[in-house]
């Protein structure tokens, strides 16, 4: 599911996010010391500090953390610990959820007795990823670090 270019690609997608965001926001904070020792109007000084504060607080939320994020599962996913589960397939939400600032699909492996709830494993499997075809009662081999699905196979 993963590759080494998988990870390349993220970084090099957060170093070009930050170089186009840091730019704008260097240029910002320029114009607001010259603005305050210059002693140009206070109003100025004020507006360009906003302008600065919104630029990086908007930048941080929207393009930079989450590419920071699904890195680090990128990495984690490549080189972590993992562990493998087989299991029969239950089934895999349509909703999405959030886990560390990366979106997942839940779903459900049972590892042992179908009518036993101790025996259903919940992971999650990435949203960025295509959704696989998979059918309830497909026996699966599950590759994980955590309760993230970083490989699969159909057995």
């Amino acid at each position: 599911m993963y590759q080494p270019s998988d990870y390349q690609e993220n970084r090099d997608q957060l170093r070009s996010r930050l170089l186009s965001v840091g730019i704008p926001a260097a240029l910002l904070l320029i114009l607001t010391l010259v603005s305050f020792f210059l002693r140009w109007p206070e109003a100025l000084t004020v507006i360009l500090c906003i302008a600065l504060c919104s630029l990086c607080i908007f930048s941080w939320s929207m393009l930079i953390s989450p590419l920071l994020a699904y890195g680090k599962h990128v990495d984690h996913a490549l080189n972590g610990r993992t562990r493998d589960t087989e299991g029969l397939f239950i089934s895999m939400e349509e909703e999405c959820v959030g886990r560390d600032g990366v979106e997942f699909y839940p779903m459900t492996i049972n590892v042992g007795d179908k009518n036993a709830e101790k025996d259903m494993r919940l992971f999650y499997y990435d949203a960025n990823l295509p959704r696989p075809e998979w059918r309830p009662g497909d026996h699966l081999k599950i590759t994980s670090y955590d309760n993230r699905v970083t490989k699969w196979e159909k057995l």
